[in-house]
């Protein structure tokens, strides 16, 4: 799991740098996405270097994962009905609310497996 809080991490940084960057308006709300990457990459580093924590920071990088999607699907569905909508700013929302969502799931997918696992081998004791 760690590989993938890594990968879903630098591709929300991505998506800020991209977003502040490249935007007509810098701002410094663009960057955004990047916080929330580099908060779950840092859950996934501290997951790998100190095993006994890995559990709870994943726990806790699947949370932060999950407050993006929803603050991201939040602010985009509030901008769909804008008058004039910033469409760079639309797709920014919506490629952060997917990385979220994405990262969400395939945290949820992790924890079954581990907890199939674990019981398994409670019952073979």
């Amino acid at each position: 799991m760690t590989k993938v809080a890594f990968l879903f991490g630098a591709l929300l940084i991505t998506n800020g740098l991209v977003g502040f960057f490249l935007s007509e308006t810098t701002s410094v709300t663009a960057l955004i996405p990047a916080i929330f990457g580099g908060i779950i990459f840092l859950c996934g580093l501290v997951s790998a270097v100190k095993e006994s924590l890995a559990k709870h920071f994943m726990h806790v990088s699947a949370a932060i994962g999950l407050l993006g999607a929803l603050a991201a699907g939040g602010r985009l569905a509030s901008t769909l009905g804008a008058d004039d909508p910033n469409r760079f700013v639309q797709a920014n929302l919506g490629a952060m609310a997917l990385l979220c969502t994405g990262y969400v799931v395939a945290c949820f997918q992790s924890f079954r497996a581990a907890g199939k696992a674990r019981r398994e081998a409670a019952g073979k004791e």
